[in-house]
């Protein structure tokens, strides 16, 4: 069976309402809240390094982010 694999956002009832189209034996990861930019940031660096992205790849592609955002 292939993963599930979305992003699910919105209110707790809109959510619990997606939830229920998840197979029940998949692991999920639930982020409440708003999370700070720093956190986001080192969870997407993990996940590019898992990915075979080079810390300093990532670092240019923040840098360029950053700069089209001034």
């Amino acid at each position: 069976m292939k993963p599930y694999n979305d992003v699910i956002q919105g209110t707790a009832q809109q959510v619990m309402a997606e939830l229920a189209y998840v197979p029940p034996g998949e692991h999920v990861r639930v982020i409440i809240g708003r999370p700070s930019l720093s956190l986001i940031a080192r969870r997407l660096q993990a996940t590019a390094a898992a990915n075979g992205m080079t810390d300093d790849a990532h670092d240019e592609l923040l840098k360029s982010l950053k700069q089209e955002l001034k």
